[in-house]
């Protein structure tokens, strides 16, 4: 019997082995590539601002804006309005604005009452905050062609004109790229710091991007260089400390976000509708349990550390194991596992699913707020907590995957850590070629040109 398999006889005829002709896109693809991206990220910037253009002409002060998919926290609180009083919501309002947000709508209603003037200037700073966040993403990236699960999600069409999340999160992608220096850029800590300080006031899961950067900092992925995150948390405390003293309002905020932190799109919010406790009993239980599960996941991603560990999958296990299990998941909370999930999950059928996920709940939590003015028009609340369920699902789906990629991660790093095989432990010639073919794909998986391009895998 001969000693070699037909794979290994036909391997001249097919080609070579597995890797050979592998290699990194040149300039012109890769230009021509990020320029196709970013004009889809341009129509679907487009499709929002048309989505929210309707409601410009007194849409906002509707009683049924909800119904338009008009109504969010900026304009419902610049009105001087709650939330509908519908199972599972929070009351939301002025009072559970984050910090910059409600600065905001304090200053333009010192010269307009006008909510259309005034969500024409937001629409205007999430465009730009959209615009951010994508060149961000192409420079951790290095233009890797998944990224249009990125471009043309419905997170973006649907949380445009609600908060300021876009600008919080571009902020947040802004500071992993200085604080690891992809070129063209220098590594800046204490910038990177000051811009996850800022962020956090309009988003606490910025706070988990810092702890990522934190933990991931002194021993990244193959292709990045190890960081002190010293200077950085020292930046954005004092960043944080400012902003404390400058709006005191910060602390009276976070006792409100306490005592009505449920809302829709979390488990909590599911017993709600099923009328099982209240949000006195749910409020500071699910955000204990958050708070562990963020612990949780701090702890087992130090303990795997020395493989090498990439901040955007550590970013994307830390929030979305915290959204999983808090007591308020909204759409636009969703938002801050976009950028990170597409540099995480490898697998598009993962992507779909997530993406629908999102796109159903964020127009059935439309829907359902209606069912507070007009109880016959609106979404049932059984549908509501149904299509609410089957995001969970497809959520805990991305982090599971997410997982994967550090689990094989760090069987990759073992396997570079660990010396080469020596010539005499190889006694088939087969097995000699098909370890050089293992070395050129694994050389091929962790970027050759990483030195080069110092990239985020």
């Amino acid at each position: 019997m001969p000693s070699k398999s037909s794979t290994r006889i036909a391997e001249p005829l097919l080609g070579g082995p597995v890797g050979i002709h592998l290699g990194a896109a040149g300039r012109r693809f890769r230009s021509a590539q990020a320029s196709a991206l970013a004009a889809v990220l341009g129509v679907t910037t487009f499709l929002a601002l048309a989505l929210q253009g309707p409601c410009l002409s007194s849409g906002y002060e509707q009683p049924s804006a909800s119904a338009r998919m008009c109504a969010g926290p900026l304009s419902t609180a610049f009105i001087g309005d709650t939330n509908p009083d519908v199972l599972g919501r929070a009351h939301g309002g002025a009072a559970a604005l984050a910090p910059l947000e409600a600065r905001l709508v304090d200053l333009f209603q010192l010269f307009t009452n006008d909510v259309s003037l005034f969500m024409v200037v937001v629409l205007l700073l999430n465009t730009a905050g959209i615009a951010a966040l994508g060149a961000g993403l192409l420079v951790l990236a290095r233009f890797r062609g998944w990224l249009v699960a990125v471009y043309v999600s419905p997170l973006i069409l649907f949380t445009l004109g609600s908060t300021l999340d876009p600008i919080a999160l571009a902020l947040a992608v802004w500071a992993m790229v200085i604080f690891f220096g992809s070129p063209p850029l220098r590594p800046r800590g204490w910038l990177a710091g000051v811009l996850l300080g800022i962020a956090t006031f309009i988003n606490p899961l910025a706070l988990l991007v810092l702890l990522a950067m934190t933990v991931t900092g002194p021993n990244p992925a193959r292709g990045l260089k190890p960081r002190n995150p010293r200077m950085m948390l020292a930046a954005a405390t004092v960043t944080s400390a400012v902003l404390l003293v400058v709006d005191l309002s910060a602390i009276d905020r976070i006792i409100h976000w306490y005592s009505d932190a449920v809302d829709g799109g979390s488990f909590a919010s599911i017993l709600l509708m099923a009328e099982l406790g209240d949000v006195s009993v749910w409020a500071p239980l699910w955000i204990i349990v958050s708070a562990g599960v963020v612990l949780a996941v701090t702890v087992s991603l130090y303990m795997v550390r020395r493989t090498g560990l990439d901040p955007a999958v550590a970013a994307c296990l830390l929030i979305g194991g915290c959204l999983l299990l808090a007591p308020g998941l909204m759409p636009w909370d969703s938002l801050w596992l976009l950028p990170f999930i597409a540099l995480s999950v490898r697998r598009w059928w993962v992507l779909i699913v997530w993406t629908l996920a999102e796109a159903v709940f964020a127009v059935a939590v439309q829907l359902g707020d209606v069912s507070g003015f007009e109880v016959d028009e609106g979404l049932d609340s059984t549908f509501v907590a149904l299509f609410t369920l089957l995001r969970l699902l497809a959520l805990v789906l991305v982090v599971i995957m997410a997982g994967e990629n550090l689990y094989r991660r760090g069987i990759r790093g073992r396997m570079a850590a660990s010396a080469p095989p020596r010539r005499e432990e190889i006694d088939d010639p087969g097995d000699a070629l098909e370890h050089r073919a293992a070395g050129r794909k694994e050389e091929h998986e962790s970027g050759h040109d990483s030195q080069r391009t110092g990239r985020l895998d």
